[in-house]
C-alpha cells in the first residue's frame, strides 16, 4: 500500500537536542518515547516535546525526507521541516495542546506499568509464602513410630518392613529389606513409598530409609 499517511517528526529532548522519526500514529509514537519504549536515543532524554511535524506523505517520501532532515544542522532542522516548498505545516497552538496531551497518556501509561508490576510481585510473593508455610507445616509434623509389640499377633508386610527400618540408625536398602523379608523389589517398593507418604519413614541417602 501506498497511502499518505506517513509524517516526520521532530521532538526536543530534555537536554534541548533534536530527534528526528517517521510515523503513521503519531500520538502512540510520542507515547512510546515518554515512557521509553521509544527509540534508543530518546530513552535517556526524556521527556520529549513535539518541535515540528510535516504533511502527510508516503512511507517512502518519509524516510527519504527523514534522512535528509538528519544530515542537516540542528539549528535548521525545524525551519527545514517547515518550508512551504516542502509543504510542511507546523501550528504552534496545536503542538502545545498535542504534547500537553502526551504527557496526560504518558503519566497514565507510567502508572499503569508500575501497578502491573506491584501486583505481579504480589503474586510472586504470595506464592512464595504460601510454599514456605506448607514446608514448614510438613517439616514439624513427627514421623509416626509404630509401637513394637512383642505377643504372638501376625506382623502384616507393612509392620514388619518398618520394624527393620526403626531397628537401624543409619537406615536401610531395599537390598537389606529384600534379604531380611523375603519380599520382592516391587512390593518393597510400594510399601516404602506408602509409608514415606504418611510420614512414617524418611530418605536418609539415596535409596535409603530410616524412621
Amino acid at each position: 500500500m501506498n497511502e499518505k499517511k506517513w509524517v516526520v517528526y521532530l521532538v526536543r529532548c530534555t537536554d534541548k537536542s533534536l530527534y528526528c522519526g517517521i510515523s503513521n500514529d503519531l500520538k502512540s509514537r510520542l507515547i512510546e518515547h515518554n515512557s521509553g519504549r521509544g527509540a534508543r536515543y530518546t530513552k535517556s532524554r526524556r521527556p520529549v516535546e513535539l518541535a515540528g511535524i510535516s504533511s502527510e506523505m508516503t512511507k517512502s517520501e518519509a524516510l527519504k525526507f527523514e534522512y535528509r532532515i538528519k544530515q542537516m544542522p540542528a539549528d535548521i532542522k525545524i525551519a527545514e521541516l517547515t518550508k512551504e516548498e516542502n509543504e510542511m505545516t507546523i501550528y504552534k497552538k496545536d503542538l502545545q495542546a498535542l504534547n500537553k496531551e502526551i504527557k496526560v497518556l504518558s503519566r497514565k501509561m507510567e502508572k499503569l506499568i508500575k501497578e502491573f508490576d506491584k501486583s505481579q510481585k504480589i503474586k510472586v510473593a504470595k506464592k512464595v509464602t504460601t510454599k514456605s508455610i506448607k514446608a514448614k507445616t510438613i517439616n514439624r509434623i513427627p514421623a509416626k513410630k509404630l509401637p513394637v509389640k512383642r505377643g504372638t499377633a501376625k506382623l502384616t508386610a507393612t509392620n514388619k518392613v518398618l520394624r527393620i527400618i526403626i531397628g537401624r540408625k543409619r537406615g536401610v536398602d531395599v537390598a537389606t529389606l529384600r534379604k531380611k523379608t523375603g519380599f520382592d523389589d516391587r512390593k518393597i517398593t510400594n510399601i516404602l513409598q506408602r509409608a514415606f507418604r504418611a510420614g512414617k519413614i524418611k530418605r536418609v541417602g539415596r535409596g535409603i530409609y530410616g524412621a
